[in-house]
């Protein structure tokens, strides 16, 4: 299983419009992709511009060539890229539970 793992810091301002997206993101993502496996949204107590993804899908291809070509993503990224100060990226290979 592929584990991606996203860390966001939102520009002060944003954090209620932000999160409001990635909830719909996230139920859309697990209603409608049935490779998605898992989207959790995280924010940090005590610091409201703090967010982590996890998300998981069969395999990384299915998560570059499915996941992120979808229009729900598309339209994800229109809506919130404006208001990411950063974003970082890891990602891995889940080894228990087996799959």
């Amino acid at each position: 299983m592929y584990v991606i793992i996203v860390d966001i810091i939102v520009k002060d301002g944003f954090e209620d419009r932000y999160r409001d997206a990635v909830m719909i993101h996230a139920r859309t993502c697990l209603s409608l992709e049935e490779s998605c496996l898992r989207f959790d949204v995280l924010q940090a107590p005590g610091d409201a511009r703090r967010f982590t993804l996890c998300e998981a899908y069969p395999d990384e291809a299915t998560f570059m060539n499915v996941h992120r070509k979808t229009a729900h993503f598309e339209r994800y990224l229109e809506t919130t890229t404006a208001w990411v100060q950063s974003k970082d990226a890891r990602t891995f290979t889940r080894l228990y539970p087996e799959d």
